[in-house]
């Protein structure tokens, strides 16, 4: 009985432990701990994958002996030495095995009472966030070096459209293209307002120098920030002297898409950036002047941005000394005629089609769309229709819609007469869609059998089904047939 006592809160302890063990191996992200002389106590399996590291051999050894750190780059031994948390540090390092790691960590001292037992980081693997945001700006500058000398490649006279407030607008923009005054554009999803901002650029004194654009909510925040200001070498581990898009942009244009996306604690920054005229890469020691243009651009209400606290308000007044609102294309309709037009000629040099318009049934159709996806929506529904149109047709007819459009207007009898004829194209490109798809599901079938019959060997296979090898594989990976 007493044994049993006795031996009852060690099993608890262990049955404790594995518990926390499995939980925290469970998380994506990584977790690292090392007592208090640097040891490695426990390598999370979600630090595995992140490292390629197995934990049996980091466990039980100094972190100097894993990794290519020493006290003074090492947040762990930081944390350890001073006993005070670092959170949201960015490091970029080398594992043992070379390879090279970017994260986002949080790491904490461990106490025991007043004593420093030990120090725990939770590391987040940005590693191919920052890979690809680093290809996407370098395949940009490429894109944009390749179309002008500036970097553009719209002026106001690629802007179309015959309605009252497309003029207007292009007014506006024409008369601050001609100051230098920072410029918000505010306009819903589809509107053209790169289009707007590069033309803005195009037409004003600065039209030699360069255009840059970034979108705020296609970067993640922990990046945005370097890729704004740059960084100096040793700003971290791994960190080499890289320009940022401010100072590219400097006595040009910089264009912030979507700024209501940008964290609001890098917003701070950004409006300092902007009071002072001067910005400082990560890690650098002094100030640089810069002056760029800047022209920024939102898809919300402005004030229903700053009532959710997404867009700072001073910063706002700051952006917004000049604002152009581009209307919706459901608010000019008198647009989609030329617009239309405009995307058909567009296409069909490229696509080698004979098509010189849209049928007056497809136009009426067109002008009883909302069109909540604005312009590009409409371009998109030409470039689908030209598409399906034959080679030989010269005009563009209801069965080449998009479905999804067709499906909307079937039983709307507000259109009257167009009604049973919108009603028969989608019967139309419906069944066209369902034999497609019975016949893509036939050839599966077809295939898989084959597959089946001769033991899933590819070669075996495409010599039964009269193929190549290479055919056969592409046939499988477009059909998704997973292989046995």
């Amino acid at each position: 009985m007493s044994h049993n006592a006795a031996s009852q809160p060690v099993i608890d302890i262990a049955q404790k432990e594995k518990l926390l063990t499995e939980t925290l191996n469970t998380l994506i992200d990584g977790i690292h701990i090392i007592d208090q002389k640097g040891i490695t106590v426990f390598y999370s399996a979600g630090l595995e994958k992140i490292e390629h590291n197995l934990a049996e051999d980091v466990i039980g050894k100094h972190i100097s002996e894993t990794y290519r750190l020493d006290e003074e780059s090492s947040i762990l031994l930081q944390v350890l030495k001073t006993g005070k948390p670092v959170k949201n540090h960015r490091t970029t390092y080398f594992a043992r095995k070379g390879n090279e790691i970017s994260i986002i960590t949080n790491t904490f001292p461990l106490f025991n009472g007043q004593q420093i037992i030990g120090a725990v980081s939770i590391n987040s693997n940005i590693t191919s966030n920052k890979q690809l945001v680093d290809t996407v700006i370098d395949l940009q500058r490429q894109l944009y070096s390749n179309l002008t000398k500036n970097g553009t490649r719209y002026t106001f006279a690629d802007i179309i459209g015959n309605s009252a407030a497309i003029k207007n607008a292009i007014q506006l923009a024409k008369r601050i293209a001609t100051t230098v005054s920072p410029v918000l554009i505010y306009g819903e999803t589809g509107t053209g307002k790169e289009l707007f901002a590069q033309s803005i650029h195009n037409h004003s004194n600065r039209a030699n120098g360069p255009f840059v654009a970034v979108n705020c909510a296609a970067i993640p925040a922990t990046l945005l920030e370097s890729v704004l200001f740059g960084t100096v070498k040793g700003a971290f581990t791994g960190a080499e002297d890289k320009t940022g898009l401010f100072e590219e942009a400097d006595q040009g244009t910089l264009f912030l898409d979507e700024i209501s996306s940008m964290d609001i604690s890098l917003q701070s920054k950004l409006l300092r950036v902007l009071e002072s005229k001067t910005i400082r890469r990560l890690g650098g020691k002094k100030d640089l002047i810069i002056n760029p243009r800047i022209i920024s651009a939102i898809n919300l209400d402005p004030q229903e941005t700053i009532k959710k606290n997404l867009l700072r308000n001073d910063l706002y007044f700051r952006l917004a000394v000049v604002t152009l609102n581009i209307v919706p294309l459901r608010e000019r309709i008198a647009d989609v005629i030329p617009l239309t037009n405009y995307f058909i000629q567009a296409t069909r040099r490229i696509m080698n089609k004979k098509v010189e318009n849209a049928a007056g049934k497809v136009i009426s159709l067109f002008q009883k769309h909302n069109w909540p996806g604005n312009v590009r929506e409409l371009q998109h529904a030409v470039e689908h229709a030209m598409n399906y149109v034959e080679d030989d047709a010269l005009t563009i007819e209801l069965k080449d819609l998009p479905l999804h459009l067709l499906q909307r207007y079937r039983t709307d009898h507000y259109l009257g007469e167009l009604a049973p004829d919108i009603t028969e194209a989608a019967d139309t490109k419906n069944g066209q869609t369902s034999l497609k798809s019975r016949l893509q599901q036939l050839e599966i079938k077809i295939v898989e059998a084959a597959l089946d019959q001769h033991r899933w060997n590819i070669t075996r296979t495409a010599q039964a089904l009269g193929m190549s090898r290479q055919n056969l594989q592409q046939r499988i990976k477009r059909l998704k047939i997973k292989l046995n």
